[in-house]
């Protein structure tokens, strides 16, 4: 994966250079005296690496590099990217950058440059674009969860996620914990005398839609956040002692499954067609580093879906 003789001399200049990256990452673009302006690609490998795992593919983290370019776009406003580069920098002072991690972290300097400026669009607009870890086993329709404005996040086949082994996690409470959980947020709460936990609906993709819980209901993704699960698709068990939340998947669901993404790309496949599966709707196209539209287009929906998953 590495160039053996490019590695010392990019850990050199690497080694040098990182004083001064974390420093403009953590202290913004105007925190080092240089004579030019930071541009926002160059935050564009840190962020990416604040979302993925190190060891994946380089599709996928190509996969995941369009995705983090698109979000700093689409946000619209300074505090919206700013918080996605402080994230990416904390992420990166807690890491240990020794020799293996530095090689590691080239990868994403490598898919940033290889994907330069290639952000998703729909009619010429910079979409955001959402992923999670694991899936349910299909992806959830936008349109369904955050409106017609969210179209663009189609709902694929992602069954490949079920052979994962962090699929399925059992989550148990006691009633004075799940109680005492709650409270946190809602000082008021008490599960009434039927200890009631319910859920009401659900999406086509399994996902909670509404719990009831005591005489209170709660979103999915709010019960997900508030007991800390993994994932909002979930069934609920009532036992002897316990209240147990059988979750499967991890995360929202919505956009990019990223255990899928990475199974596309060791079959062989390019970020370009793993960006084609989960957005047929889209273009690859490509925006200047001041964020001005421009360059090259490439028409994601191109490619043939139907023999990705078999």
């Amino acid at each position: 994966m590495y160039k053996e003789k490019d590695s010392p001399a990019f850990l050199l200049l690497f080694f040098i250079l990182f004083p001064y990256l974390m420093t403009v990452l953590i202290l913004g673009r105007n925190a080092c005296p240089l004579s030019r302006e930071i541009s926002l690609e160059e935050y564009v490998p840190a962020v990416t690496a604040s979302q993925i795992s190190w060891d994946s593919s380089k599709e996928a983290i190509k996969v995941q590099t369009v995705a983090a370019r698109s979000n700093l776009y689409a946000q619209g406003n300074d505090s919206q990217e700013n918080l996605l580069i402080q994230e990416a920098a904390e992420y990166i002072r807690d890491q240990e950058m020794n020799r293996l991690m530095l090689e590691k972290y080239q990868v994403f300097l490598e898919a940033a440059r290889e994907t330069k400026g290639q952000v998703l669009k729909e009619k010429g607009e910079v979409r955001e674009i959402p992923y999670h870890f694991l899936s349910s086993g299909k992806t959830r329709n936008g349109t369904e969860i955050l409106g017609e404005d969210y179209g663009y996040l189609s709902s694929v086949d992602t069954s490949g996620d079920i052979e994962s082994p962090d699929y399925v996690k059992g989550c148990y409470f006691s009633k004075e914990e799940l109680e005492n959980k709650i409270r946190e947020y809602y000082p008021g709460f008490s599960l009434d005398e039927k200890e009631t936990v319910e859920v009401k609906a659900w999406d086509l993709a399994g996902y909670a839609l509404e719990i009831q819980i005591g005489d209170q209901k709660f979103q999915g993704e709010e019960i997900k956040e508030l007991l800390e699960l993994p994932s909002s698709c979930f069934t609920v068990q009532k036992l002897e002692k316990e209240i147990r939340f059988l979750c499967r998947g991890q995360g929202h669901g919505l956009g990019i499954s990223q255990y899928t993404v990475q199974q596309m790309s060791l079959e062989g496949k390019k970020y370009e067609e793993i960006l084609s599966y989960f957005f047929p709707e889209l273009k690859i196209e490509t925006v200047g580093t001041n964020g001005s539209g421009g360059g090259d287009q490439i028409q994601v929906g191109s490619f043939h879906n139907d023999s990705l998953f078999l």
